[in-house]
């Protein structure tokens, strides 16, 4: 499940972001709400101060910069006028250079920062030139200012003004470097990310023109093999036909069914609500007992009477542990047993399918989970695997915070571990 953000502070970064904002307007989106974030505590605490010892007009001037501050927020919380944050951020720093050089209040340390911002926020070039021009001559001035000039060569101005103004360039042309690549990485990213979106929305229609278009006629294709087996008019030799059509036809539509289910990892998807899982599981098994039945295995539960509630998505659970015990009984032996059991303790329930099937090779179990996988094998008794259930099932659980594992030995048979967190 996803955990909802409540962070005050995250919520303030991400002013302005949805879940379908770029990457590039989001990535301004945060640099300017964390300009915001740490330049308005600093101000108000300021002017406070200011107002407290007397001194109105660098109070003033604090005032201003909040009120530059608040339309700032207003900017990144409406998305309108965003073209103008790179303004803001030059008043902002024109005040702070102003009251800089006049009152020499420390406020020209505030340049690195906005130089920082001003890479991300200036969508031109030239806009960003020109900041970074004003901010270092600027600070260059400030820091002359403090120095006895008249009593100085002009050898050792101009050392004290290199001096000052190489390391800002640097730190500044190294940015603007950054900055170019930087969003090209971010426009390649942001243009593959699109693409991707685009075949996943055309893999969801053509799996659902599939479904659609599929399924109705295999279905009916199933039903008329199982009414012919039904007759005592139809030979022996074409009965065992009929069943080969209906289990071909069952194959088909497993196999539709669980391409249908690849993409479940959206949390919209799911259904949270209350569940026992004792109840739950003890349903899976007796349906589960015929298709055992049939190739004479035994389901043998062993389910905690202790009542195990918690919240998930009914629907999704019953399709892992139906896939897990389906999957014990399509490995196993014939004549052989399943253990299913469910227990629980304060943190999560555990789910434990053992079997004493063909078992899974130790070069192979960590590929089991992967979608598409090709480590997959056929069942004792010929039956297909399309190499999808156990990916499915993990993805379920991720979504649930759960956690699946698998141990097993080639020829001894595999148990399959499943622990979902038991929470309030």
């Amino acid at each position: 499940m996803a955990k909802p953000k409540s962070n005050i502070l995250f919520q303030i970064l991400s002013l302005g972001n949805q879940a379908d904002t770029p990457f590039r307007v989001a990535y301004k989106n945060y640099m300017f709400n964390l300009f915001l974030l740490m330049a308005t505590p600093f101000a108000f605490l300021v002017m406070c101060i200011n107002f407290y010892i007397g001194e109105y007009t660098l109070a003033f001037f604090n005032v201003a910069h909040l009120s530059i501050f608040i339309v700032g927020y207003y900017i990144s919380y409406s998305q309108k006028h965003l073209d103008y944050r790179p303004l803001l951020l030059f008043l902002g720093a024109l005040i702070a250079s102003y009251t800089a050089y006049v009152y020499k209040n420390g406020n020209e340390y505030r340049f690195l920062i906005m130089i920082v911002a001003a890479v991300v926020l200036c969508e031109k070039n030239w806009q960003y030139i020109l900041f970074v021009l004003f901010v270092s001559l600027s600070f260059v001035a400030i820091r002359l200012e403090e120095l006895p000039l008249s009593s100085m060569s002009a050898i050792n101005i101009i050392e004290k003004t290199v001096k000052l103004l190489f390391p800002l360039s640097f730190f500044s042309i190294c940015l603007y470097y950054f900055k170019e690549i930087y969003f090209k990485n971010q426009y390649k990213l942001e243009t593959a990310y699109a693409e991707l979106t685009k075949n996943k929305e055309e893999r969801d229609r053509i799996l659902n023109v599939v479904a659609h278009d599929l399924r109705s006629p295999l279905s009916g294709i199933s039903g008329i093999s199982k009414m012919m087996l039904a007759d005592d008019k139809v030979v022996e030799d074409n009965k065992e036909m009929f069943r080969l059509i209906e289990q071909s036809a069952e194959s088909t539509l497993r196999l539709i069914s669980d391409l249908m289910h690849t993409n479940i990892n959206s949390v919209e998807q799911y259904h949270f609500n209350p569940i026992e899982l004792n109840k739950l599981v003890h349903q899976i098994l007796q349906i589960l007992v015929f298709t055992a039945k049939e190739k004479n295995i035994i389901i043998e539960a062993n389910i905690t009477k202790q009542k195990i509630i918690l919240k998930a998505d009914k629907d999704k659970i019953d399709r892992v542990i139906s896939n897990l015990v389906t999957n014990a009984i399509k490995f196993s032996k014939p004549g052989s047993i399943v253990h299913v059991s469910l227990h629980a303790n304060n943190d999560f329930a555990e789910i434990i399918v053992k079997d004493n099937g063909i078992g899974i090779p130790e070069y192979l179990q960590g590929k089991i989970f992967d979608l598409f996988t090709t480590a997959k094998r056929k069942g004792t008794a010929g039956e297909k695997s399309y190499g999808l259930g156990l990916a499915i099932c993990k993805k379920i659980l991720d979504v649930h915070e759960g956690f699946i594992h698998v141990e097993s030995k080639e020829g001894e048979g595999s148990s399959f571990i499943v622990r979902l967190p038991l929470k309030a």
